[in-house]
């Protein structure tokens, strides 16, 4: 301790500061203050230490008080609606200066993580240090700034995780391809653009013929090879702006658009040959081909998501009831036309 004597004292009522001069400048949140400035201040402050779990801050039994650490680790829990945060404080930093700025109560739990020593200010010395000293005023400002950079770091890092989890649940974890949810929400958007501007748009329904043939004969594992050549198959026949989705089991759909029919039959034709051109290699080291039949349509006014793949999926059926590894167009009415 460093003993501090006023001269209107008597030499038995030397009063001591709380922390010495060396522990004042070791500390980050008083670098560039001049220890004399702020040594009255100290006089009516302490310290204490505390054991591992010691409540130090609680927003329910608020008390207003700066805590600068000295030795050890506090922990910082915020709890809010959306979860829980949790923070830690090393040596020479603090808690408790939000609720002194905002003059309201503590909005965080404050712990210590382990046996830590702290310098304790009340509100009032607090405030009044940071008028006397334009020096503590600056460490404060990017300690704070320091704490918001972090925090929206750590928010920008939630938000692309929860991106990132919301887009894994639109994909289809086997093949790569979208899913029924994702078809739900994109092309229900797609068809409104369509039918507002009256644009064309043509959809796919396509199936790999003899499927369960493929998962008795070779097991699960090589009809799963099988799905996710398919699927790159698919891909590749399409261009950027078409939307594949594995639309369950061995079946999948393909919106197209701004593609009229007779360009949707060069590229139903051109995916069903490259498909049945496929040498697959199973894990078995046995080679096969599939081949695939596809069904498709083009949008008619008034069209919803369920009616235009219903064209397609009856285009699919009388493709495959006609001998399957074939494509076939459905104009509506029943008509239909096979290629």
């Amino acid at each position: 301790m460093v003993l501090v004597y006023n001269y209107g004292m008597k030499m038995d009522e030397l009063e001591t500061l709380p922390i010495s001069r060396a522990q004042f400048q070791k500390l980050d949140i008083f670098k560039n203050v001049a220890f004399e400035s702020l040594a009255g201040y100290l006089l009516g402050c302490e310290t204490i230490t505390v054991e591992p779990g010691t409540l130090l801050i609680d927003p329910n039994q608020p008390k207003r008080r700066l805590l600068i650490l000295l030795d050890g680790l506090l922990q910082v829990v915020l709890e809010s609606k959306g979860g829980s945060f949790s923070d830690t404080i090393l040596p020479g930093h603090c808690a408790g200066e939000m609720s002194i700025f905002d003059n309201v109560k503590p909005s965080a739990q404050v712990f210590a993580k382990e046996k830590s020593s702290l310098l304790v200010i009340d509100a009032g010395t607090a405030l009044a240090m940071l008028n006397a000293s334009h020096d503590l005023c600056l460490n404060f400002l990017q300690l704070l700034s320091n704490r918001l950079r972090n925090n929206n770091k750590v928010v920008c890092e939630e938000e692309y995780h929860i991106r990132c989890i919301e887009e894994n649940a639109k994909a289809d974890s086997l093949t790569g391809l979208h899913n029924r949810r994702w078809l739900e929400d994109m092309y229900t958007r797609e068809l409104k653009r369509s039918n507002e501007g009256d644009f064309h748009l043509s959809a796919f329904m396509l199936d790999i013929d003899h499927f369960k043939n493929i998962n008795d004969s070779y097991g699960h594992i090589a009809g799963d090879q099988v799905l996710i050549a398919v699927a790159k198959c698919i891909t590749n026949c399409l261009r950027p702006s078409d939307m594949p989705v594995r639309y369950g089991g061995e079946e999948f759909t393909v919106f197209l658009p701004n593609t009229t029919s007779e360009n949707a039959k060069i590229i139903a034709e051109r995916l069903r040959s490259s498909v049945e051109k496929m040498q697959i290699a199973l894990s078995s080291g046995e080679v096969i081909s599939v081949t695939v039949s596809v069904g498709f349509t083009e949008r008619q006014q008034g069209d919803t998501v369920e009616t235009i793949i219903k064209r397609a999926d009856d285009a699919l059926y009388h493709a495959k009831e006609s001998g399957r590894n074939r494509v076939c167009l459905n104009l509506g009415e029943d008509s239909m036309f096979l290629f």
